[in-house]
């Protein structure tokens, strides 16, 4: 997962999301502004981005990039990203790789507080180099059992 910088998320609920994404994925990284979104469009080094306090000008470009390459980039809550609902948004964005690893996102990022998510089973696991679909589908067998 690629972040601008740790500094960009408010302290409280949105730093507390962003730790528990730091903590769920394999390995945070940091600094690689646009090229993240590059990388994650690419297919590789990157299956989600997360940022917060982005303006317009920041991502309006980066949407159709992502979205072409087959990956989803919304709000943290799911949200399309456009320049209506910008402040709605409040510059919170997320890209991923794919919709299953978008959902378990957002079901961190957009939750309320106390629910859980299968991101960890995914991403820790070691699976995360496997297509979308082989990773979602063992974690969901590995959790019936």
């Amino acid at each position: 997962m690629y972040a601008t910088t740790p500094h960009m998320f408010h302290e409280g609920e949105e730093m507390t999301k962003f730790n528990q994404m730091c903590n769920t994925v394999k390995r945070p990284l940091y600094g690689a502004d646009c090229y993240a979104y590059a990388i994650l469009a690419s297919g590789f080094g990157a299956d989600i981005v997360v940022e917060a306090d982005l303006g317009l000008y920041d991502y309006c470009a980066l949407v159709p990039v992502v979205e072409g390459a087959g990956g989803v980039m919304t709000d943290w809550y799911g949200r399309r990203l456009t320049l209506s609902n910008h402040k709605r948004s409040k510059g919170r964005v997320v890209a991923c790789a794919n919709e299953g690893l978008h959902r378990e996102a957002v079901a961190i990022l957009g939750k309320s507080w106390g629910t859980t998510s299968m991101i960890s089973s995914i991403i820790k696991g070691g699976m995360w180099h496997l297509a979308a679909g082989v990773c979602i589908g063992i974690a969901i067998a590995k959790s019936k059992k």
